[in-house]
């Protein structure tokens, strides 16, 4: 008897959640407006996507002005509470295997049990009240060659508009190219928005899309600055990388100048990268350092998403040079001599800022697409003198490519960094 009664709570509990859930899921629908442009509505109120790739420093993103954020995968549930405790919705990826990770599309088996995993995934999240769009696959066509990848991608795709009416698919492709707007515009019917990675390429990311004859709405999926596999290169193939003040100039721009202005097709953005990782350097993509402070870069984005900057502000790195040759040029040194660095920043309203140096191996690295890269361990640096703007060091002893970094943050922890690649001969 008690057995029955502890069984019929049970699916009394569990009906009751069941309903609890599905109260709570939140209708979202690609429709257009009176002037004929598109837009993404949420409860039948439009909704333009103020987000960025996000893992953590949650909080942050919502005090900064943003409403969403994107994930990869479905391998951390948890990151759709959290947003939903903080009033954030969730594209939530579905990893699809690219073909430059090993996956072989000609290889049924394998492609049907991929397919069947990921529809238990979309069976499991369908109804999380966080979640705003599916993200079928990122970056699939990157170095692929097998065009039988988009086959699983609409076969994904139908089946969530089979079991799951209250949510748009997109798949995310890395850059804008008329081959993939074509294959997927064949292949991939059950697709309602165009994703793009566009870095370099968000400068005529709308125009081509046009021109290339994608005629549903997109959005901005990962953008930001320039990636390392668009930057310059020193003569030993060392990627050169802006100050981060440079590059916070560049994300304002392009927020404003290109991302807001297409009111006809862009649903909205999201910024890469809300957090740190390596690629090509520890810096370049990440709007926080590896100790989790976080860069003018998030001061952008709260300027771009709100119309106001943050009343305390990083200090930002304007310039950084090495015996007095900027950061654009080769910097071939000798070893174990005495060098000279500066910097030039912008303090804003900071009455102190603090200056910190360290030094790398040169991290040369062929992964892409986001592939996981290993930071370097630092290295000794041997410091002579410092002042508010300069460094006086002494060159490694060992012949070999490196990089200097320059930190400069405020009493907060509000920071901005710049670095240099040289070479000891």
């Amino acid at each position: 008897m008690e057995r029955n009664i502890n069984l019929f709570a049970s699916l009394v509990f569990g009906m009751l959640y069941a309903l609890t859930s599905q109260s709570q899921v939140r209708k979202v629908e690609v429709t257009t407006n009176a002037a004929g442009h598109y837009e993404l509505h949420r409860n039948g109120v439009p909704y333009y996507i103020k987000g960025a790739g996000a893992k953590d420093h949650f909080d942050l993103l919502a005090k900064s002005g943003a409403n969403s954020i994107r994930i990869w995968s479905t391998n951390n549930g948890s990151f759709l509470d959290s947003a939903y405790q903080r009033d954030l919705t969730v594209t939530l990826g579905l990893y699809v295997r690219p073909e430059r990770g090993g996956m072989d599309y000609n290889d049924e088996y394998a492609v049907k049990g991929q397919i069947e995993q990921l529809k238990n995934e979309i069976l499991k999240y369908k109804d999380h009240p966080a979640l705003l769009v599916w993200g079928i696959g990122n970056e699939v066509d990157l170095r692929y060659s097998n065009f039988k990848v988009w086959e699983t991608i609409e076969t994904l795709a139908k089946f969530i508009k089979e079991v799951d009416p209250n949510h748009p698919t997109m798949t995310v492709i890395a850059g804008v190219d008329p081959a993939k707007a074509y294959h997927i515009k064949k292949h991939c019917p059950s697709i309602d928005i165009l994703g793009l990675n566009v870095y370099g390429s968000i400068e005529n990311a709308g125009a081509n899309l046009r021109k290339f004859n994608w005629d549903k709405p997109y959005i901005i999926s990962e953008w930001g600055v320039n990636g390392p596999f668009e930057a310059k290169t020193t003569s030993w193939k060392a990627k050169i990388e802006p100050p981060n003040g440079v590059k916070a100039d560049q994300r304002k721009r392009r927020y404003k100048e290109l991302i807001e202005k297409d009111k006809e097709r862009c649903l909205g953005s999201y910024c890469f990268l809300w957090g740190q990782k390596q690629e090509s350097t520890a810096t370049w993509h990440g709007m926080f350092l590896s100790n989790g402070k976080p860069t003018e870069a998030v001061d952008v984005m709260q300027y771009c998403w709100m119309g106001e900057w943050p009343k305390s502000r990083a200090p930002s790195i304007r310039n950084i040079s090495l015996e007095n040759i900027g950061w654009k040029k080769d910097h071939v040194l000798a070893p174990n001599t005495k060098v000279n660095l500066s910097i030039e920043y912008l303090k804003y309203n900071n009455k102190k800022v603090i200056l910190e140096f360290a030094l790398f191996p040169e991290a040369f690295s062929n992964k892409i697409g986001g592939d996981i890269q290993l930071s370097p361990d630092p290295l000794k640096l041997d410091i002579l003198t410092q002042s508010d703007t300069e460094l006086t060091f002494m060159s490694p002893k060992q012949k070999g490519a490196y990089r200097v970094f320059a930190y400069v943050r405020n009493e907060k922890g509000q920071c901005s960094v710049a670095n240099i690649p040289f070479m000891v001969e």
